[in-house]
């Protein structure tokens, strides 16, 4: 079923919106809407990846255990139009999970929470418990430094831990605490990429809420805390931000991207770095909106060569929900458009149909159960 929106330059007073002095709106490509499905309520874990091995993306999406099933399922991706349910297994996470092929056969298994799902690559999956916590934010990263995959979890009822994935993936993972609860109260702070080398060590550093963590001996396994990150609000559920490490600036060091989740009128912002670890704040999306931003994107929409971002509107916004894209004009100046009027909680990009643009999928929490892929029209 494809669902016809107006496209922004249709209606430019409407969807484009002019920031910090640009002073007209260009070609970037528009998005077309399609309904992948509707089923589930409090869905996160979302992914996209190749599940199948045919070369485009699927979605992965599963309910918190706390509500209805608990279900995790996969949609095969045929065309734009068709989408193909398959059943995952019984998850155990709230909004935290990801993609990647633990075990190195070739096939992406998928972890979330303290489940970890192995690729039986003929669409099912075997379910094994990994004694990792129950997370909202969860993502891969080579934490020690030694070549290996590790993994990143976050709970505002246990704190901030990363662990060491053994051998054989299915055994228990090994547990090591950067902030227990008592010092790090995030309800959401180290996803979709909260890792990276920030203060240019060489090693792998963690941001997330009001405070990143510098990697002290390299290997993870002692850690300062450094509170210079002004941004996050204290709302419904406390301090709940979406962060993505990246070189924005494309100036050799990495800075950092931060949405602000669960907050009924949200900012994004992004946060250059002065090659050790200072800050300074660059808001692209100010209040005003009533918007929940309870997801991000960073990547080159247009293929002009720099970063856009990308949120929109969770459960907490007022309606009509949207999602946005924030064209990178040169950093500090970002146009703003509006590429759909759907819900948009914990919502992931990639190229789905591999045909060389960066494409989205998203979700309600609870206004609603539809599934919808957002698919650019860049010629």
């Amino acid at each position: 079923m494809k669902i016809t929106i107006i496209s922004y330059t249709i209606f430019l007073l409407g969807s484009v919106i002019l920031v910090s002095g640009c002073s007209k709106p260009d070609d970037f490509p528009s998005f077309q809407t399609y309904k992948i499905d509707s089923i589930g309520s409090h869905m996160g874990q979302t992914d996209l990846a190749d599940l199948d091995n045919d070369g485009d993306l699927d979605w992965v999406v599963g309910e918190a255990p706390w509500s209805n099933s608990g279900n995790l399922w996969w949609w095969e991706h045929k065309n734009a139009n068709e989408w193909t349910r398959h059943l995952v297994g019984t998850a155990n996470s709230d909004v935290g999970g990801d993609c990647y092929d633990i075990n190195g056969d070739g096939w992406i298994d998928f972890w979330g929470g303290s489940i970890l799902f192995m690729n039986q690559k003929d669409g099912s999956f075997s379910r094994h418990e990994v004694g990792t916590i129950f997370s909202h934010d969860s993502q891969f990263g080579d934490i020690d430094g030694d070549g290996n995959i590790d993994a990143i979890a976050n709970s505002d009822k246990y704190g901030l831990v990363w662990y060491s994935i053994p051998a054989d993936p299915t055994e228990v993972w090994i547990e090591h605490m950067v902030q227990p609860i008592s010092n790090h109260k995030i309800h959401g702070g180290v996803s979709p990429f909260p890792m990276g080398d920030v203060d240019g060590d060489g090693d792998t550093d963690i941001v997330t809420g009001q405070a990143w963590y510098r990697n002290l001996t390299g290997d993870g396994l002692e850690w300062e805390e450094i509170q210079n990150i002004d941004f996050g609000e204290n709302h419904k559920y406390g301090i709940a931000l979406k962060t993505w490490i990246i070189d924005l600036d494309q100036d050799g060091d990495n800075d950092f991207v931060q949405s602000e989740a669960d907050n009924p009128d949200g900012r994004v912002a992004w946060f250059e770095n002065d090659g050790s670890g200072n800050w300074t704040t660059h808001i692209i999306k100010d209040k005003g909106d009533g918007q929940d931003f309870h997801s991000l994107i960073v990547a080159d929409f247009d293929n002009d060569g720099d970063l856009d971002v990308c949120s929109g509107g969770g459960p907490l916004s007022q309606k009509p929900h949207k999602v946005y894209i924030w064209e990178n004009i040169s950093n500090n100046e970002w146009l703003e458009h509006v590429i759909a009027n759907v819900p948009c909680h914990e919502a992931v990009g990639g190229d789905v149909d591999n045909d060389g643009d960066i494409d989205i999928c998203t979700k309600p929490w609870t206004t609603g159960n539809i599934h919808y892929y957002l698919e650019n029209q860049m010629k």
